[in-house]
């Protein structure tokens, strides 16, 4: 998914989306190569028309029919692996009825028969979280997956972190933040 909205309606509850097909470099054996490429990519889909034509598509083909709509879902499932997306949440606390929330996640909606796989990830406060919604048929260990993106987030991380001093060389020094993933917790037991 790609955010379609306009700058004046950022941060507005809403959405307005189109979708593009992104071919991950999973061949480039350096993690900062890997996130290099992604970025170009991504950035190089978003300023094309793709986003916008595949949102007209399927207002169309949703306006129709259900069997043009399952069609419509099947050729984009043939297309694709899996559904993901990154949305940047709130660098603040979020209050709920007056309560701080420590964490948001959502998952992306079940993206049909053919795409088995949906990855969310979410930032808020300064965090990263990842959830994983997959067929059991084809993924039965989707801990596996979140394991490897914590692996890899904090390979990426670190490759960030040491991008070239070079060409920062006589540019102003930049700030850093820090991105953690978050570990998983034990239920806490109810006290009796």
């Amino acid at each position: 998914p790609v955010d379609l909205r306009p700058p004046e309606r950022v941060g507005l509850l809403g959405n307005d989306f189109g979708l593009v097909l992104l071919e991950l470099p999973v061949a480039a054996a350096k993690a900062a190569d890997r996130l290099a490429q992604t970025k170009a990519r991504m950035d190089r889909l978003k300023r094309s028309p793709e986003p916008v034509a595949m949102k007209f598509l399927f207002e169309l083909f949703g306006s129709g029919p259900k069997a043009i709509q399952d069609l419509a879902t099947s050729i984009f499932g043939s297309k694709a692996s899996l559904v993901m997306t990154n949305v940047v949440g709130p660098n603040d606390t979020v209050y709920l009825a007056g309560v701080p929330i420590d964490q948001i996640m959502f998952w992306v909606p079940h993206p049909g028969k053919e795409l088995g796989v949906g990855i969310s990830i979410l930032s808020y406060r300064g965090m990263a979280s990842l959830a994983v919604i997959a067929d059991a048929g084809l993924v039965p260990d989707p801990e596996a997956i979140t394991d490897e993106f914590n692996r890899e987030f904090r390979r990426m991380q670190r490759a960030a972190q040491r991008a070239p001093a070079a060409a920062d060389a006589g540019a102003p020094p930049r700030t850093r933040g820090t991105t953690r993933t978050p570990r998983r917790q034990k239920p806490e037991r109810p006290a009796h």
